[in-house]
């Protein structure tokens, strides 16, 4: 199994490349509601699917995560970015997708 770097919560480590976000929660002791949320250069993506490979995803490609809790602190700008609020409000909107990805807040285009 190949394995990569990257950051988590603060922490760098290395990550199964084919890993889910279920495995990374169990395996770092995250409680069950905190979201996977991973920063890839200028985008944010929010993982729904929580069984299916990182490796298949957008944020499977992420140098950057963090898990959020429902009501979790803002501790950058990341965290406290709207989107971020809108993709895990567990609309209609986002049912069925895999992930929301947007924009990372403060990089201009």
């Amino acid at each position: 199994m190949e394995t990569r770097w990257a950051t988590v919560d603060g922490v760098t480590l290395e990550l199964p490349a084919d890993s889910t976000v279920s495995e990374l929660r169990d395996a770092l002791y995250k409680p069950d509601d905190a979201a996977l949320v991973a920063v890839t250069g200028d985008l944010v993506s929010v993982v729904h699917d929580e069984d299916r490979p990182l490796s298949e995803l957008v944020a499977g490609c992420a140098e950057t995560y963090y898990f959020r809790r429902p009501d979790g602190p803002e501790r950058n700008g990341v965290l406290a970015a709207p989107e971020l609020e809108d993709a895990l409000d567990g609309s209609t909107e986002h049912r069925g997708d895999a992930e929301t990805t947007f924009q990372r807040p403060g990089i201009d285009h």
